[in-house]
């Protein structure tokens, strides 16, 4: 397989078209660490929903172990308060969830973002460039072996209005071995493909 032209002009088409590809990929890549960021900053309340939870665990916990001292009444006011432990307990969990669905969303978001920009890369960008590397590669290898093979393919890829430059019956020119008309055909192959004659 054959990646480039060797012709000039084509040449900087496929770097420019190569260079496109990339710098669409990378920017995209980009806005989607953007967007991932972005999802990413909604995590403050859930730090926050631990941070109370915590909190709010801590004061009651605190507050049943001082109520378990009062004399008659502390373990039922401490088991009273334990009720208040429980509900930060809850919501340091809720904020530990909400924290890993964010999360989740982000890499979703930047997962989809990444995807959609590579569709039209592997649809459009990547045949294209596989089908000249394997074509060009064959156009090659066919004038190191002579024109015959070069001709034939130009007679059967190239458009009529095209071969018909090289004569009326460019076919039946083929056919009969006419060396000058296999030799343009071969050019045509070969320049089609931005390649060399020699």
């Amino acid at each position: 397989m054959r990646f480039y032209a060797e012709r000039p002009t084509r040449l900087a088409g496929q770097l420019l078209s190569d260079l496109l590809a990339i710098g669409w990929v990378a920017g995209f890549w980009w806005l989607a660490d953007l967007a991932r960021s972005a999802v990413l900053e909604l995590q403050a309340s859930g730090h926050r929903m631990i941070e109370a939870g915590g909190g709010l665990r801590t004061t009651f916990t605190d507050a049943a172990r001082t109520a378990s001292e009062v004399p008659f009444v502390g373990d039922d006011l401490a088991g009273a308060l334990g009720r208040g432990t429980a509900a930060g307990d809850v919501l340091v969990d809720a904020g530990g969830r909400l924290m890993e669905v964010i999360d989740l969303a982000a890499g979703g978001v930047f997962a989809v973002i990444v995807v959609l920009a590579l569709i039209p890369v592997l649809a459009v960008w990547l045949p294209r460039r596989i089908r000249y590397a394997r074509a060009a590669g064959q156009a090659v290898a066919m004038r190191a072996q002579g024109p015959d093979l070069l001709a034939l393919r130009a007679l059967t890829e190239l458009p009529h209005r095209r071969l018909r430059r090289v004569g009326r019956e460019p076919a039946a020119a083929w056919r009969e071995g006419d060396a000058e008309v296999i030799a343009q055909l071969a050019g045509m192959r070969l320049a089609s493909l931005g390649l060399r004659v020699s």
